[in-house]
């Protein structure tokens, strides 16, 4: 199993790297970004494309990445309070008993 996996993953990647060839390829005129005030040097349009696509995942990545740790650290503060209450429920039934 453990060698199908890695068979089809190898074959994904290279699937994606050739599309990522053809697609530089057929994009290959130069521009220029233009923010209001600052002006790129000239590049490939796959170049930019590719790096929008980039940049758009890594902050995909971070923002998620920010939601994860908020949630794993309320996740062990419940935690936490669950187990003292359990420990506060055991500690009644003995008294109770």
């Amino acid at each position: 199993m453990s060698l199908i996996r890695r068979v089809l993953i190898v074959a994904f990647a290279l699937i994606i790297l050739l599309v990522g060839v053809l697609f530089s390829s057929h994009n290959n005129q130069m521009v220029v970004i233009d923010f209001l005030v600052y002006k790129t040097p000239e590049f490939y349009l796959s170049f930019w494309i590719i790096a929008s696509f980039a940049l758009g995942g890594l902050i995909g990545v971070l923002s998620s990445s920010a939601a994860i740790i908020r949630l794993k650290t309320g996740q062990k503060r419940s935690n936490k309070k669950i187990k003292r209450s359990e420990s506060e429920l055991v500690r009644l039934k003995g008294e109770s008993a």
